[in-house]
Formats: structure tokens, C-alpha cells, sequence
């Protein structure tokens, strides 16, 4: 059968048509079979993605609404907020204020008289005192001046003592003449001649004596010029600027154009000046004590007192000048110092402090969130005094113990029910 079977095949493919393939009867019903698996495994992958999505919706749905009613509640809830609560501050307040350090004593110290300069004795970081020398300036015009002044007064007292011999005869001569003239033995004219020369005779004694004061006034300022001759301390101190050498010209009587010799301070106790400002300036007074030091020290600590105060404020600040004196033996301050002084305040009305974030900026000026007893918020103006950073003064429109919001933030309108939360120490 195989075999016809091949045979008309072969004939066929001659004739150029195809032959029937075998088993078509059969191939058919098995074809048939295939498609309906096919399509029943389509159906059931479309129930097992069916009941997949159904499986992973629902969840997510109730999930949805669980989310939704969470949210519904937590809008329904009253808002949360950190609330403090104002306190007082402490009636002795501390303030550490800056000042600015200068010498007890200061003085620039110039020539008080012409020459060059013989000698000095001291630099700059010398300590010295009262009187002593600090220079040398020769002077030989001051010193030859000095002894002309004295020669004169000798010339001048010996024409004293001429006008003085000279007054006694003229007198003598005088009453010679005035006896002459009774007696008739001269006239009247050489009497009057003789008094007139009387009377010149004691006039130039009277200019004698009167010049002998004026070269003795002479002789005693030439003889101060010379005393400036040796340039001393005018009181206890530390040289701190030198500006001469041996040989150099001095001008006396300019200090705009003439070269200052010597810088001299008194560091032993120093004079610290603080701006302090308005809130504290009625509560500075003389012998007030106050701690000072410097920021790079803060452990070493020196008593000073105030000594005086401006007594009226300056107009661009608003500050008081005080002036506090610092003991300074062991020199361990220094004048042009840039110190910290502790002023101690005891204040009459301690001001309200509360937290900085507490306060809110309007368009009308500062404001203060504050709780009533129904939990809402109630903005108030207040009047803002100093600022130390985390806290704040308020001066007015606060009491003492009320709740104020920290960070309302712009959320939170008037009359809003908040949840309270006290702010963390």
C-alpha cells in the first residue's frame, strides 16, 4: 500500500497537480482537539487574573477609606503647637557691656626751650618716676643770654649807686640855694634851677631802680629757660613713645610743628569707658562696683568702680558714657584694651521674657499668640524691650504666667482651638 501510495505521488508531481495528503480524515478531528485546550487555558488565565485583581483591590480599597477616615479626624483635630509661658526675669540683672580702655594719666611732653638734644635716659617701655630725667638739651644761646641778663644787672646796680650820689648832691645843692635866696645872695631863678635838678637826680634813681627789677624778672626767666634744659616726669608712668635722639634740633614753644619728645602714661590704674544704654542709665551711679575683664580671660576678673558718668545721654545712641576705674598693679591690663565690664542692675519692675519665636511680625508691629482657658489663640499687640536672642523682653501689653504659642506661623488665624504641647527645657 506504501508503495502505490509513492507511486501516485510521483505521478502526480508529473502531471503538475498535488496529490491529496494522506490521513486527511484523520488530521482534522485532531486539529480540532488542540484549539479547545488552547482556549481553556485562555479561559482560566483570564478567571486567575480576574480573581487577582480582585484579591489586591479590595484591600487597597479598604485601606483607602481607612486613610481617608484617619485624615478626616486628624482635620477634625485640633492643631498642635508648642506653647511656653511668660516668666519674669530677675530683678538683678547682669549686662556685660563693651569698653574701651585709656591710661589714668596721659601726657606728650615737649621741649620748653631751644638747643639740641645732649643726652637721653629712657626708651619706650621704661617705667619711671615723679621728677625723674628723662632728658638733656644743651642750649648755649639761652645760657650766654643768661649771663648778659646778669651782667646787666650789675652794670645797672652800679649806676644805682652813681644816681644815688648824684640825688644827694643835687639836693645838698637845693637847700644851699634855697638858704641863698633868703638872704638875697642868689636869685630866684637859680634856685628853681637847682630844685629842678634835684628833682631829675631822684627820678633817674627811681628809673634805676625800676630797671634792676626788670633785668632781675630777665635774668629769672632766662634762668627758667635754662631749668628746661633737663627734661623730667611730670608724674609715675611707662614711656610709650620716644621721638628724639642725641644731636637732634628742639623747638621750643610749637607743638604743632615741633617734635614730640616723649609719650608718658600712667597704667597703674586705668580708666574704662562703657556706652551703657537707656533701660540701664538711670540705674548707674557713682561707686557702683563692677566686674571687668577680658574676653580672652574670662576667669581673671578685676573690681572696678564707677567714678563718673556723662550725666546725659548722647542723642545719635542713646547711651550713657561711664567712666570705670580698674586697679592695674601687675600691669596685666593694657591702655587701648578692648574689655568686657559686668554691670550688676537692680531693677524696680522686672520686665516679662518670653521665647523669641513667640513673637510675630505684623503689618501694625510685633504681636504675641496668646491661649485663653478654651485653648484658643488670641494675638495681641505687645511693646518689645531688649532682645537676648532665644528670649525676649516685653514691656508691656503681657502679664506674668499667661500661655503664649511658639511659632504660630501664618496657619493659625484669631480664635483658632489649638492643641497645646509645652515646650521642651
Amino acid at each position: 500500500m506504501n508503495n502505490r501510495t509513492s507511486t501516485e505521488r510521483i505521478m502526480a508531481e508529473r502531471n503538475g497537480c498535488c496529490p491529496t495528503p494522506p490521513h486527511t480524515e484523520a488530521a482534522i478531528p485532531r486539529r480540532t482537539g488542540t484549539g479547545m485546550r488552547v482556549l481553556a487555558l485562555a479561559a482560566l488565565t483570564v478567571v486567575g487574573l480576574a480573581g487577582a485583581l480582585v484579591a489586591g483591590t479590595l484591600p487597597r480599597l479598604r485601606q483607602m477609606r481607612e486613610l481617608d477616615t484617619a485624615t478626616a479626624e486628624i482635620v477634625a483635630r485640633p492643631a498642635r503647637v508648642t506653647v511656653a509661658t511668660a516668666r519674669r526675669a530677675s530683678a538683678d540683672a547682669a549686662r556685660v557691656l563693651p569698653g574701651n580702655t585709656l591710661p589714668l594719666l596721659e601726657a606728650a611732653i615737649y621741649a620748653r626751650t631751644t638747643g639740641y638734644v645732649k643726652r637721653r635716659l629712657v626708651d619706650i617701655g621704661d617705667r619711671v618716676q615723679e621728677g625723674e630725667l628723662l632728658a638733656e638739651i644743651a642750649t648755649p644761646e639761652v645760657d650766654a643770654q643768661l649771663e648778659q641778663a646778669r651782667a646787666t644787672l650789675l652794670q645797672t646796680k652800679a649806676n644805682l649807686v652813681r644816681n644815688k650820689a648824684d640825688e644827694v648832691f643835687a639836693r645838698s645843692e637845693e637847700n644851699r640855694y634855697r638858704q641863698m635866696v633868703r638872704t638875697g645872695a642868689a636869685s630866684q631863678e637859680e634856685y628853681e634851677s637847682k630844685l629842678a635838678s634835684s628833682r631829675v637826680a631822684t627820678a633817674t634813681v627811681q628809673a634805676t631802680a625800676a630797671t634792676i627789677k626788670v633785668n632781675e624778672a630777665d635774668i629769672l626767666r632766662l634762668s627758667t629757660l635754662q631749668s628746661f634744659e633737663k627734661v623730667i616726669a611730670p608724674f609715675a608712668g611707662v614711656i610709650t613713645a620716644r621721638n628724639i635722639d642725641p644731636g637732634d634740633l628742639i623747638t621750643a614753644d610749637s607743638p604743632s610743628t615741633g617734635r614730640q619728645m616723649f609719650r608718658l602714661m600712667r597704667t597703674d590704674i586705668l580708666r574704662v569707658f562703657v556706652d551703657v544704654p537707656q533701660v540701664f542709665a538711670t540705674t548707674i551711679h557713682r561707686s557702683q562696683y563692677a566686674v571687668v575683664y577680658r574676653r580672652e580671660e574670662p576667669d581673671r576678673p578685676f573690681t572696678g568702680t564707677v567714678t563718673r558718668t556723662a550725666d546725659a545721654l548722647d542723642s545719635a545712641t542713646r547711651t550713657l558714657r561711664t567712666e570705670v576705674q580698674v586697679e592695674n598693679p601687675d600691669n596685666a591690663l593694657r591702655p587701648g584694651m578692648y574689655l568686657q565690664v559686668k554691670f550688676t542692675f537692680n531693677q524696680k519692675t522686672a520686665p516679662i521674657l518670653v521665647p523669641s519665636a513667640a513673637v510675630v511680625t505684623r503689618t501694625k508691629g510685633p504681636k504675641v499668640g496668646v491661649l485663653d482657658d478654651r485653648r484658643k489663640i488670641h494675638y495681641r499687640p505687645v511693646q518689645l524691650g531688649r532682645d537676648y536672642g532665644a528670649e525676649v523682653e516685653v514691656v508691656a501689653g503681657l502679664k506674668y504666667g499667661e500661655t503664649v504659642v511658639v511659632r504660630p506661623g501664618d496657619d493659625l488665624p484669631e480664635d483658632s482651638t489649638v492643641e497645646p504641647v509645652p515646650s521642651p527645657k
